[in-house]
């Protein structure tokens, strides 16, 4: 990136100041290494802060593992009025998630974007998990991906830390052939920093609403990894990342770090 001056770091953040979350906001999650972890931290901290939340999907999700607090559940299609339904739940406990049906036990199937609409105007923030990845740590969308909704205020790509020096095998990355063509990698290749920065600009960012403010979150940031954070925070935002986050989601409310361009 020409021009690129300084890079700053601040830290000290919770999630929800690390990523400028507010009220009116609508935060559509995708990428890989974490979403629903952070689907469900990112709300747990807005509550805390007093603001009402609606976590829903547009793609599937699964059901929040043992020991994760979840909000209480609405199924629309179990629902006369599932609008009246998420209102009153709203009203009681604060927090709901909102999905279109059960496909199995443990998963749940999101709904259709048009829906957004209507929860935005019930509750303070909307938390969307928007992206589907099977477990990985790394993606690129396919064409039919993300099911972003126009509504978003606040895209943020994730990728979890723990991808870095793996092969680029679909035991790792999720759509790898994708992620290989993005990166122009030569065979038997491990995910490195340039993979990462062409998987995010390249494959996520055309693909997200324009109007929305765009963030790279590098997700399960323990200890030691913090170094390798910070590098590939300076090569996202020299790739073209507008800001950069990096941090653990499972612990929402301890130090997070913003990286971006002064």
């Amino acid at each position: 990136m020409e021009g690129l001056r300084e890079i700053r770091i601040d830290s000290g953040f919770g999630l929800v100041e690390a990523f400028g979350v507010g009220k009116g906001d609508v935060v559509s999650l995708v990428g890989a290494g974490g979403k629903t972890t952070v689907l469900y931290a990112l709300s747990m901290e807005l509550r805390r802060r007093g603001l009402s939340v609606v976590t829903t999907c547009t793609t599937n999700m699964q059901l929040p593992t043992s020991g994760t607090t979840a909000a209480p559940l609405v199924v629309v299609e179990e629902e006369g009025n599932w609008l009246a339904t998420v209102k009153a739940r709203l009203a009681h406990y604060g927090s709901v998630t909102v999905i279109a049906n059960r496909t199995r036990g443990d998963k749940l199937r999101g709904i259709d974007p048009v829906m957004i609409d209507p929860l935005r105007s019930l509750a303070d923030c909307v938390v969307i998990e928007a992206d589907g990845a099977r477990s990985r740590s790394l993606k690129a969308p396919a064409d039919h991906e993300p099911v972003v909704a126009d509504e978003t205020t606040i895209s943020v790509v994730i990728v979890g830390l723990d991808v870095l020096g793996e092969p680029l095998h679909e035991r790792f990355v999720h759509r790898v052939e994708l992620v290989k063509r993005l990166a122009q990698t030569p065979p038997a290749s491990e995910v490195t920093n340039d993979v990462i920065v062409a998987a995010v600009v390249a494959g996520y960012f055309p693909k997200l609403p324009r109007h929305s403010r765009r963030l790279v979150f590098l997700n399960k940031a323990s200890d030691d990894r913090l170094k390798a954070a910070e590098n590939l925070g300076e090569a996202l935002l020299r790739g073209g990342a507008p800001e950069v986050v990096f941090g653990e989601a499972i612990r929402p409310h301890e130090c997070f770090y913003r990286m971006s361009i002064r």
